[in-house]
C-alpha cells in the first residue's frame, strides 16, 4: 500500500509516512523497515534524476519529447511484478528511448525495466469541439493514440499494432467503451448498461472513435487498474511477506533453543506461536518447515534416542 501511494503520489504527507516508518523501525528493528526506507530514497533520487535529464535534453538539443517524469525504483525494494510487454506508440517511444540512453550512459551495467502498468499520462482531445483532458494509463494511451491514424479499427488489428495480449486489450477497450470515448457497433446500449465483460469483446469486433463525444467534466480520469496485473502484484506481496515471516520464525526458534538447549517438538512450536503472536500468528506447517530448514542448516538436531526432542547445536 505504501508503494502504491508513493508511485501514485497519493500520500497525504511525506512527513507522516516517514514518521510511521520511524515508529515501525523502533518497534520491529532496522531490517523490518530497510526496504521501506530504500523506497523513500528512490523517490528522492528520482526527483534529482528528472532535473538532470532535463539538462541532458537541453545539452543534446532533444526537442521531440513529451512532457515526461519518471521514477527509477530498485527492483529488490518494491513489491511490483514486471509489466506485460507491448509496443509503445511512436508519440511516446522517442522520449522513452532518449531517457534510456541518458540513464544507461550514467549507470553502466544497470538495466531499466519499464513498469507500464503503474505509468499514466494525460491526453488532450482534438476531435471534439470542446477540448477535454483525459487522465489515462499508458496502455489506454497506446490504444487511444492509434485513433490518430484511423477512426475505426478492428480489435484484431489494434492487437497487432499494440502487440498486447487480447485479455488485457479487451479490459482496456471495455473501460473506454463504457466511458463512451470509443464505440463498438456490435455492442448495443442495453448490453453496456448490463454487466458486459471483457470476454464479450471479440477479435472481429469493430471499434470506432466517438467523434460526437460530450461530457460535463473537462478533466476525465479514465485510469482503472488492470485486474490480472494487479492480481500479480498482490500475489508478489504475499510471497514476500511469507518469506520474511519464515526468517522471523527461524530466528525465534534459534533464540528459544539457544536458551533451552533441548526442547520437545510440540513445546517448541507452542513457544514460537506465543513469542510471535503480537506480530502475526504463525501457521503450524510453516513452523515445522522452518524447524526442518534449521536441522538442514545444522542449527538443530533430533535426539537419536528421542525423535520428538530437538537439541541446539552451538
Amino acid at each position: 500500500m505504501l508503494a502504491k501511494r508513493l508511485v501514485g503520489q497519493l500520500s497525504a504527507s511525506d512527513d507522516y509516512e516517514e514518521s510511521m516508518i520511524s515508529k515501525l523501525k523502533q518497534a520491529c528493528g532496522f531490517e523490518y523497515t530497510s526496504k521501506l526506507q530504500r523506497m523513500f530514497q528512490d523517490i528522492g533520487v528520482s526527483k534529482t534524476l528528472i532535473i538532470e535529464y532535463e539538462k541532458y535534453c537541453e545539452t543534446n538539443h532533444i526537442s521531440n519529447k513529451v512532457d515526461f517524469s519518471v521514477m527509477v525504483l530498485s527492483s529488490n525494494s518494491w513489491p511490483f511484478s514486471t509489466s506485460p510487454a507491448f509496443a509503445l506508440p511512436p508519440e511516446l517511444k522517442s522520449t522513452f528511448d532518449s531517457f534510456t540512453d541518458f540513464y544507461t550512459h550514467r549507470h553502466n551495467g544497470r538495466k531499466l525495466t519499464w513498469l507500464h502498468q503503474h505509468s499514466k499520462g494525460e491526453l488532450q482531445t482534438y476531435f471534439t469541439s470542446q477540448k477535454y483532458i483525459l487522465q489515462v494509463s499508458t496502455y489506454q494511451m497506446a490504444v487511444l493514440l492509434q485513433f490518430n491514424r484511423a477512426v475505426t479499427w478492428t480489435v484484431e488489428r489494434l492487437q497487432e499494432k499494440i502487440e498486447i495480449k487480447l485479455e488485457l486489450l479487451s479490459q482496456i477497450l471495455l473501460g473506454l467503451i463504457k466511458s463512451k470515448l470509443l464505440v463498438c457497433s456490435e455492442i448495443n446500449e442495453d448490453e453496456l448498461e448490463e454487466d458486459l465483460k471483457e470476454s464479450d469483446i471479440k477479435a472481429s469486433y469493430s471499434i470506432r472513435l466517438a467523434t460526437e463525444f460530450k461530457s460535463r467534466k473537462l478533466r476525465l480520469n479514465l485510469n482503472v487498474p488492470l485486474k490480472s496485473v494487479e492480481q500479480k502484484d498482490i500475489e508478489g506481496v504475499h510471497r514476500t511477506i511469507d518469506e520474511d515471516r519464515k526468517m522471523v520464525i527461524q530466528a525465534a526458534i534459534v533464540r528459544i533453543m539457544k536458551a533451552r538447549q533441548t526442547s520437545k517438538h510440540a513445546l517448541l512450536m507452542q513457544e514460537v506461536i506465543q513469542q510471535l503472536s503480537s506480530r502475526f500468528r504463525p501457521k503450524i506447517p510453516v513452523i515445522k518447515k522452518c524447524i526442518d530448514i534449521l536441522i538442514e542448516k545444522e542449527y538443530l538436531e533430533r535426539q537419536s534416542n528421542e525423535k520428538d526432542v530437538l537439541r541446539y547445536l552451538a
